[in-house]
């Protein structure tokens, strides 16, 4: 059922994948989903600061911008966030100083940028005190045995995301991150640390880049478990939209307290909500 926020949307933190485009995998390309560039757009002339938030760590950040631009989607410069890029800069907060790293360059540039030393996982690997999780599939058997052998060293384990899977423009694909969390956690009875989607430390960086505290946000996405329980956790206002993996059914069937707002078919329907219209322009 709609409701209307307790106060006046002053950010709109989107996630990408599902709610402002596709990706098509192969081709390394994305797609605005329908409506998506009118209410980017929209957005601005309301004087609303539009942060895309991904879950996925396919690429660092500055990857994504040129990829989205040639979808018609822009985002302004330092808007685009990432789990890697959270939680490179919580373990930067945190005093790690090496950290070994298994992903691919989406998750160990955000690692490096924050001064962290990347060790690679491999079987002479030096002792570190933590590990960090992110997507890649260029990994085996070497790799995941010396995250192992790291955490049953000591190493806290951490992770991007462990989401099971996300939308793309051949439906779901699978959350490798995720996957290998739960192997190693099956291995070392150790949980890793998400800091990622759904937990909030990314939207508390949002809230240094814009100046917006989260009852002030609406946080868009395809994923009730993810954007959604985020959202809500830290007390924004909360919009589902049913073009990734979620339908109108799924979104409601969580407690109230964990549902989204607002549940849209499509970014189109974005503009014409009551709480967006009410917002001066």
């Amino acid at each position: 059922m709609s409701q209307m926020p307790d106060h006046p949307i002053r950010a709109a933190v989107f996630d990408i994948d599902g709610t402002l485009a596709l990706m098509n995998k192969e081709q390394g390309t994305f797609t605005a989903l329908p409506g998506v560039i009118e209410t980017l757009a929209a957005c601005r002339k309301a004087e609303i600061q539009v942060v895309a938030y991904t879950n996925g760590t396919f690429f660092p950040p500055a990857h994504y911008y040129p990829l989205l631009a040639d979808a018609g989607i822009v985002i302004d410069p330092g808007h685009i966030l990432t789990p890697a890029e959270v939680a490179a800069q919580a373990l930067k907060r945190l005093g790690y100083q090496q950290v070994m790293v298994m992903g691919g360059d989406g998750t160990r540039v955000p690692v490096q940028d924050a001064g962290i030393e990347v060790i690679d996982p491999t079987p002479n690997a030096p002792k570190v005190d933590a590990v960090l999780l992110g997507y890649t599939r260029d990994f085996g058997a070497t790799q995941l045995e010396s995250v192992v052998q790291a955490v049953w060293d000591g190493a806290k384990p951490f992770a991007g995301s462990v989401a099971p899977y996300f939308a793309s423009s051949k439906g779901r694909m699978l959350g490798i991150s995720g996957a290998i969390a739960a192997a190693l956690e099956n291995a070392t009875d150790v949980p890793v640390t998400v800091f990622g989607k759904p937990e909030t430390a990314g939207l508390e960086i949002v809230t240094t880049l814009t100046g917006v505290p989260p009852h002030e946000m609406a946080v868009i996405g395809d994923d009730p478990k993810l954007e959604i329980r985020m959202g809500r956790k830290a007390g924004a206002f909360c919009v589902g939209v049913t073009t990734g993996i979620a339908d109108t059914a799924f979104f409601n069937s969580f407690p109230a307290e964990e549902r989204a707002h607002v549940v849209l078919s499509s970014m189109e329907e974005f503009t014409d909500q009551p709480w967006f219209k009410g917002i001066p322009a």
